[in-house]
């Protein structure tokens, strides 16, 4: 009886933690990064106000976020990167291309076209 007992309780705990293991090893979706190289050709103040100062605030209604937003670089290997680069990240790739398509998003990224020759990009990240 004492053997039964325990066998149940083993079993009992045994598949608590398979069925843990289950729920922590399931995998999202994965996240889409947008990648900028920009290299201000044009008129710096221009980029600056124009377009910098409001690109924040047309990626937060998609859920965006800034990773890298300048700062340092160094090529490591192959062509060089541009002066300035900025990573975004969202919880998804249609996020993503739904902010790059968005009205708001459109209209200052004229500006950038205008004033710098840049790159940007779309990459999907691993399930996590």
């Amino acid at each position: 009886m004492i053997e039964t007992y325990c066998a149940a309780a083993l079993a009992a705990i045994f598949g608590a933690a398979v069925g843990a293991a289950a729920v922590t090893g399931r995998k999202t979706a994965p996240k889409a990064y947008v990648v900028t190289e920009v290299d201000v050709t044009g008129d710096l103040e221009t980029f600056q106000r124009d377009y910098a100062a409001q690109a924040q605030a047309t990626i937060e209604p998609f859920g965006g976020r800034y990773l890298v937003r300048g700062g340092r670089s160094i090529g490591i290997e192959g062509e060089p990167p541009k002066p300035r680069i900025v990573i975004s990240v969202f919880d998804s790739f249609e996020k993503a291309e739904a902010w790059r398509n968005s009205p708001e998003y459109v209209k200052i990224a004229a500006v950038r076209a205008r004033e710098a020759k840049s790159r940007q990009y779309i990459v999907e990240g691993l399930p996590e």
